[in-house]
């Protein structure tokens, strides 16, 4: 079992967080409680978010500490419960064929991993949420049903853990690796308005400095007025053998303001230290597509970048095309690069005005083409349906967005609840 190389990630587990996942014994389903499962699915798509709202109120107020592994500002907006809501209306309604969930998995484990999430987590998560249903449920949370959701869940949480040590395993036998560790700013530019700053790291310990494939991100941990907060930021190249780059945007002009992008851009500076898990993530490339489509909104340039430095890196520049939108020329970040990189009339900027519509994506779509798109969500959801009209495989279609994944899906649980997780 891996160990984190900071206290605050320890978590004391009582006698009473030992019903799920601790006993291998209980590691099985029957059919009757597969049923019963499944049974819940339309509550849960109804009432989801409410259901995982109250969980992470009881779980947050009985373990404050954990705040330290979460995105507090997507718990206060709702997104984080919505994911997990999701996440949890699936399994139920695939408690049969749990392999289909896989990719989504894949997906969280990595999240998990980056934020040092370990299995002795996973019976507070347990508890909390089987309280959770009961609170909800009231005189309708039979034993039969408690039961029947602590064995899915056991089921569920055995998959994460397994995963989740297979990606701490790669990453070798020094167990500070599998935490946070020190890295130093050696470089703090601004490359783009917005303002939009870039960051190159290097360790300075004597310890290894991790590969990664493009498209996968690092994780900042920093600390501000007495707690710590997470953020997943891109690697903005492929990987040079001794440092890391990523790109901020400064996030003044939003509710709730940026609270790690903005503390880094105003306090950080060259020769600073940031604690920082190592690679994760699972968005990449498609290494037989024929032709590569990548759609970005402002910062969502951050991972495609990557990509398309990768494409370049392998003589495959001309299978790329990029779309980049943005409000004004001056927010381009990496324009003069990828143009020059990119083949004519591979590289299109739309400004403020100039709007990206189905006829501008149909020039470049092929049956073989397949789409990377990372932007603000209302924009992605745009995109997506314009491609649709297009009849273009959503197979073919890639998607990364700067928020809990599972939180923007379609036809899924309701995004409404009357409880705050925080």
């Amino acid at each position: 079992m891996c160990k984190n190389i900071e206290s605050n990630n320890e978590v004391p587990i009582d006698e009473t967080e030992t019903a799920t996942t601790n006993d291998t014994s209980k590691m099985s389903i029957t059919e009757e409680q597969k049923n019963i499962v499944r049974s819940t699915a339309p509550i849960l798509k109804e009432n989801g978010k409410e259901i995982t709202s109250i969980f992470y109120k009881h779980m947050f107020a009985a373990h404050p500490e954990l705040l330290n592994l979460f995105n507090q500002t997507n718990q206060k907006i709702g997104t984080q419960p919505l994911a997990l809501a999701n996440t949890v209306y699936f399994a139920a309604e695939n408690i049969d064929h749990l392999h289909v969930l896989i990719p989504q998995i894949k997906l969280i484990a990595h999240k998990h991993r980056a934020l040092i999430v370990l299995p002795e987590h996973y019976p507070i998560v347990g508890k909390y949420l089987l309280l959770a249903i009961k609170e909800f449920l009231g005189e309708k949370a039979t034993e039969e049903i408690l039961d029947a959701w602590a064995a899915a869940y056991n089921i569920i949480a055995k998959i994460f853990i397994d995963l989740e040590q297979q990606l701490y395993d790669e990453l070798g036998p020094d167990e500070r690796d599998k935490g946070f560790v020190p890295l130093t700013i050696i470089k703090k530019e601004n490359i783009a308005s917005g303002p939009i700053v870039a960051l190159t790291l290097e360790r300075r310990d004597g310890g290894k400095m991790h590969n990664y494939h493009p498209g996968q991100y690092i994780t900042f941990r920093i600390k501000k007025d007495g707690s710590f907060h997470n953020r997943h930021y891109s690697l903005l190249e492929p990987f040079d053998g001794k440092t890391y780059r990523i790109a901020i945007k400064d996030e003044i002009d939003q509710e709730p303001k940026g609270i790690v992008s903005n503390e880094i851009i105003d306090n950080y500076k060259e020769g600073d230290t940031i604690l920082t898990s190592f690679p994760a993530g699972t968005f990449a490339l498609i290494q037989d597509a024929k032709h590569h489509l990548f759609i970005a909104g402002g910062i969502g340039i951050t991972p495609l970048s990557s990509l398309i430095l990768e494409l370049h890196k392998k003589n495959q520049i001309k299978s790329a095309t990029l779309i980049h939108c943005v409000p004004t020329k001056e927010h381009a970040a990496f324009s003069n690069e990828l143009k020059s990189i990119l083949p004519e009339n591979q590289y299109l900027l739309f400004c403020q005005g100039e709007k990206l519509g189905k006829d501008d994506l149909q020039k470049f779509l092929t049956p073989d083409t397949h789409v990377y798109i990372c932007s603000s969500i209302p924009f992605m959801n745009k995109l997506e349906d314009y491609l649709a009209e297009c009849n273009h495989p959503s197979s073919q279609i890639h998607t990364e967005v700067f928020q809990p994944s599972l939180s923007v899906l379609k036809n899924a649980v309701k995004d409404q609840a009357t409880t705050k997780a925080l």
